[in-house]
């Protein structure tokens, strides 16, 4: 027992763990400490949050009171969104307006009024369907992606074509049609008027308010004669369109533009669809015929302007059916526009048709200032 109390080593140790005892009693009363003053900073905090939501709900139970005993108005609440008087019946005319804040088809995306036309038609899609048909007709005027401006404003008629109709008409109609167009441009400081009109016996076309027809026209040797409307031109879509394409019937005949040999037919299928190539006699330029239905013509044969030479068609990389039609100087040379290339001529309603056309515009026009 003596050893317990006088061997060096046994004393260290049992000084070293009353040390350790009281550091560990000192460490359990300092946490107890802090949670006890933490729960009473709580309970205190919560009280006063308790008494400012009393004395904020007296306030205003007081501010209420003075401000209905001194006459004091509400506040007034937030305005509901501007109710448009759309006609939803198909075939009705609608007229709707856009302005450019930063690029063209943006205009109509974000515009506030097309998405109320577009809900109350049940056409989610219907801005992007208006801006592409717009975009068609303004092509031979202004450059989309060059000549827009902050600011310039487009108004616009419109009708969704009813089903019986669709299934009438023989102009590949789609799910609505652009009837008038007013687009004023910043750049060249000037409005551009275009207007759909059906002279008789004429499949409608469009025509600036003198009466000029919008598209001019391939002659004397078009590639496709009997099309209904121009849908693309040179260049007017992203990357780069490197032909015209003709909206035509499928069926619809298509003929050779120039004296000259056919080179091939039938390459990239998937792309072109059936296909022509010729290459003029006597020039560097070669003349290829897309997305056809039939080919009527074989590789070395030659070709005359006028002759047919194939059917056009909807085959390859092609969504409606239509003729492109392509120049380049050489096979995959420098792209050429056609409606430069050959001799065009510009067409007029003809004077027994002014009066109607003048009263059409007027119908129109008093839509658009609406």
């Amino acid at each position: 027992m003596t050893y317990l109390f006088t061997n060096p080593q046994v004393k260290k140790w049992k000084t070293l763990f009353v040390l350790s005892f009281c550091l560990n009693l000192i460490l359990i009363a300092l946490i107890v400490y802090t949670l006890n003053d933490s729960k009473e900073k709580d309970d205190t905090e919560a009280a006063a949050t308790a008494q400012t939501e009393t004395n904020s709900a007296e306030t205003g139970e007081q501010q209420a009171t003075a401000a209905v005993q001194e006459g004091a108005q509400p506040a007034e609440p937030e305005k509901p969104e501007k109710e448009l008087n759309i006609k939803t019946d198909p075939g009705e005319l609608i007229a709707a307006s856009a302005v450019i804040e930063d690029n063209f088809y943006n205009a109509f995306n974000s515009n506030d009024d097309l998405k109320q036309i577009a809900k109350a038609l049940g056409m989610p899609n219907l801005a992007d369907i208006i801006s592409a048909h717009v975009g068609r007709l303004l092509i031979w005027d202004i450059v989309l992606r060059n000549d827009v401006r902050k600011g310039d404003k487009i108004d616009f008629v419109f009708r969704v074509i009813p089903d019986e109709e669709k299934r009438t008409r023989n102009d590949l109609p789609d799910v609505l049609e652009i009837m008038a167009v007013k687009y004023f441009s910043h750049k060249f400081n000037k409005e551009i008027n275009i207007y759909k009109y059906a002279a008789k016996n004429s499949v409608a076309k469009y025509y600036y308010s003198d009466g000029i027809m919008l598209e001019k026209i391939i002659s004397p040797f078009a590639p496709v004669k009997n099309y209904i409307q121009i849908t693309s031109t040179i260049g007017d879509r992203a990357p780069k369109h490197e032909g015209v394409d003709f909206k035509t019937n499928v069926g619809t005949p298509v003929y050779a533009t120039v004296n000259g040999t056919v080179s091939r037919i039938n390459w990239k299928t998937r792309y072109n669809g059936y296909c022509i190539e010729i290459e003029a006699k006597g020039s560097p330029y070669v003349f290829k015929y897309l997305h056809l239905s039939e080919v009527n013509v074989e590789p070395g044969q030659k070709v005359t302007p006028g002759q047919q030479i194939a059917a056009s068609g909807n085959t390859g990389k092609s969504t409606a059916p239509h003729l492109h039609y392509q120049i380049n100087v050489g096979n995959k040379g420098k792209v050429v526009d056609p409606m430069k290339y050959h001799k065009t001529i510009i067409e007029k309603l003809p004077e027994n048709e002014r009066e109607n056309f003048k009263n059409r515009i007027s119908e129109l026009d008093d839509l658009m200032k609406q």
